[in-house]
């Protein structure tokens, strides 16, 4: 184990949880717009373009994301229940997918679209990771003793996760899970938040001397259990798309970011530069949404400087290896996007709808007190 002294902001504080359940709800189950704690409303001028919906405070706890082009997972709590639930864009309804009696924190939904992580709780010092299939039923289910946990999905193998342990006094552990053989192998990578690399490495940023100068890109290799510099340096994120890579350096003399957009096999890569945003102490950067292999939706600012000092509007575009598109000027915010790239959640809730062609933005959930 090894100790990491400034993590609290970086990862989401855990209940942790003991205990795993299963569906008790069939999987086809539509939720009924008569429950008074959960009732569409349809948009009266543009019900097929912007959806409305009403949600109690007490019903709503987050939005995953995007299951599909017409259906949107969140995670509800109803009568004393912890929910994944979908609500069909096209149909208006709601159904409800799994159930379970301990606390639901977060969840995420893998770029395959059948299969959704799920990170429980219901005390301090574990925490109970259960994958089930988007029809509803358990896959798998993973209990760690922690404070806080870190993850990582490989993007194209949902068989690997990487996790990170935190304990109360700030020392950490990392795993390798494969669940094609449900084995749990312990690593010493040399920083917590690894990310997948490739099937065989795992990459991480090494820091250097000054915050806003980024970081050299070093990959961990899971067979050698060895670390192997890149000579890639000034990074501030690097993501792991599917079939392609996008870097993200820093140019700090011009106050730019510097995206490379690379393909695994062909090496063909497209490049862009956006202003660069701090918040004086590290680089803040604009949302990335991962629509499919190869392309993404992203904001970029108007101009660089302090994030308490540039405007509350950014660009919105579609990126990908033939170049960008740019689509218009919307808030400021983080953004998820369906796979069709037609349309976007965004806000810190996922309450704001974004229709990109046109491009209109709208609230969409509202919660009634």
């Amino acid at each position: 184990m090894k100790k990491i002294g400034t993590l609290i902001l970086l990862i989401l504080l855990l209940q942790g949880c003991s205990e795993s359940k299963s569906s008790d709800n069939d999987p086809e189950e539509t939720v009924k717009t008569t429950d008074s704690t959960l009732v569409t409303a349809p948009d009266s001028n543009s019900p097929k373009e912007i959806p409305s919906i009403i949600l109690t405070s007490s019903t709503f706890h987050s939005v995953i994301g995007w299951l599909s082009n017409d259906e949107i997972l969140f995670i509800l709590l109803e009568k004393g229940k912890w929910t994944v639930q979908s609500y069909s864009i096209s149909n208006e309804s709601w159904k409800t997918i799994y159930t379970s009696a301990i606390p639901i924190i977060e969840g995420f939904i893998h770029p395959n679209k059948e299969l959704i992580l799920l990170h429980t709780s219901n005390n301090s010092s574990s925490a109970e990771v259960q994958i089930i299939h988007k029809n509803g039923y358990l896959v798998q289910s993973l209990t760690f003793e922690s404070a806080e946990i870190y993850m990582d999905w490989h993007p194209t193998n949902p068989d690997l996760i990487v996790f990170t342990t935190f304990y109360e006094d700030w020392s950490y552990n990392t795993f390798i899970y494969d669940g094609s053989t449900q084995n749990l192998q312990s690593i010493e990578a040399g920083n917590p938040f690894v990310k997948w690399y490739d099937d065989k490495h795992l990459m991480l940023l090494k820091g250097t001397d000054s915050s806003l100068d980024g970081n050299e890109l070093i990959l961990y290799s899971l067979d050698d259990k060895t670390l192997k510099d890149t000579g890639i340096q000034h990074l501030v994120d690097v993501q792991n798309l599917g079939d392609s890579m996008l870097y993200i350096q820093i140019n700090e003399d011009k106050k730019l970011y510097e995206y490379h957009l690379v393909n695994n096999e062909s090496k063909d890569s497209f490049e862009w530069t956006s202003p660069a945003i701090s918040n004086y102490s590290e680089w803040v950067i604009p949302t990335i949404s991962v629509v499919k292999p190869g392309q993404i939706i992203t904001m970029k600012a108007l101009e660089s400087g302090n994030v308490d000092e540039t405007g509350d509007k950014s660009i919105i575009s579609s990126i990908s290896l033939e170049g960008e598109h740019e689509l218009g000027q919307v808030l400021s915010q983080p953004i998820t996007c369906a796979p069709d790239g037609k349309t976007c959640l965004g806000g810190y809730e996922l309450e704001n709808w974004i229709q990109l062609n046109p491009l209109k933005e709208k609230v969409w959930i509202h919660l009634d007190e």
